[in-house]
């Protein structure tokens, strides 16, 4: 045991913590055997799980009573008296919960997240034009696809533009996911692919996606066996899309 200090450790709170946690976990067994036993013993009927619900409730019990103990009692090890132990009983607390909400919110973005999870997935229609005085023939063998940091999508081409004026070949990919990070890939026969950074929020669902973007030219062009280098201010394939829903 530590000589008292009138301070508050920052060692003290950590191993106040660590030690919360662990009296936690180990307070949950004798206590998940002690409500098993008194179950038994008072014929805890076990039909819709009640003898289940009972042994939990003694078991959360017993982790209320451990937890604070383990840390107070750490705390008092490391030398922390008075009023200094409630406000460190404290502090572990909010630590523990700033601890949990941080684990569980880089598990939650670590999550696929559908973007429109009780219906049809959107479906972001697009248009790629060539420059001025090229066919839109040349994109005749160009696959199409959008990626994210969720996973590639194929684009599905149509047989002709929606608008029959604007010169350019039109199609649609899903957008599966709920992502700000959204490239939009034309892979031409020759390995020379252009990349477009689709300025989108992560929810597209609004009614103003649901109108043409301005067209756009390519961020990037990747050659065969070169790192993608930014694309040359000068014509080259532009695209516009929309995205389409269903409320």
């Amino acid at each position: 045991m530590q000589r008292s200090t009138s301070k508050l450790p920052v060692s003290a709170i950590l191993f106040a913590m660590f030690a919360a946690v662990i009296g936690g976990v180990l307070g949950a067994l004798p206590g998940g055997l002690i409500g098993s036993l008194l179950a038994s013993a008072m014929r805890i009927p076990t039909r819709e799980g009640e003898s289940g619900y009972f042994i939990i409730f003694i078991g959360l019990i017993a982790i209320a009573l451990v937890t604070p103990a383990a840390a107070l009692l750490t705390l008092y090890w490391r030398g922390v008296r008075k009023g200094w132990l409630l406000l460190g009983l404290i502090i572990v607390f909010i630590g523990i919960a700033c601890v949990g909400a941080a684990g569980f919110g880089i598990w939650y973005m670590a999550q696929p997240h559908f973007l429109n999870v009780n219906g049809p997935t959107p479906r972001l229609e697009f248009e790629v034009r060539p420059p001025d005085g090229v066919s839109t023939g040349t994109l005749a063998d160009v696959r199409a696809e959008l990626d994210t940091d969720r996973n590639v999508m194929p684009a599905d081409w149509n047989n002709e533009s929606g608008d029959r004026n604007s010169g350019a070949r039109a199609g649609a990919v899903d957008l599966a996911f709920r992502t700000s990070q959204r490239l939009f890939v034309s892979k031409f026969p020759d390995g020379e692919d252009r990349v477009f950074k689709l300025p989108i929020p992560a929810n597209p669902m609004k009614t103003k996606y649901r109108e043409w973007s301005g067209w756009q030219k390519a961020d990037f062009v990747a050659k065969p066996g070169s790192q993608p280098s930014r694309a040359d201010a000068g014509a080259d394939y532009q695209i516009r899309y929309r995205v389409d829903y269903q409320e």
